[in-house]
């Protein structure tokens, strides 16, 4: 039997699993950043940015569903 935190066989355990949404939010998450940043810029520049608001609303939608699945894996 395998010990916890090693990799169990094909590496299809739950330490795995686990490993994968953490990758999945740690890229959402970037990307759930650079939106931000995005919709701040162009509010303060007074550009339209409600195509920039929906995306970041989806990336934070995104971001919250996979943070949910990540802390169902273990």
């Amino acid at each position: 039997m395998p010990q916890r935190g090693a990799p169990a066989r094909g590496g299809r355990g739950p330490s795995a699993r686990r490993q994968r949404w953490e990758m999945v939010l740690g890229i959402l998450g970037f990307f759930t950043v650079v939106a931000f940043v995005v919709t701040v810029v162009a509010e303060v520049r007074g550009e339209p940015a409600l195509s920039e608001a929906i995306v970041l609303a989806g990336f934070v939608v995104l971001t919250y569903l996979a943070y949910r699945a990540w802390q169902r894996s273990d």
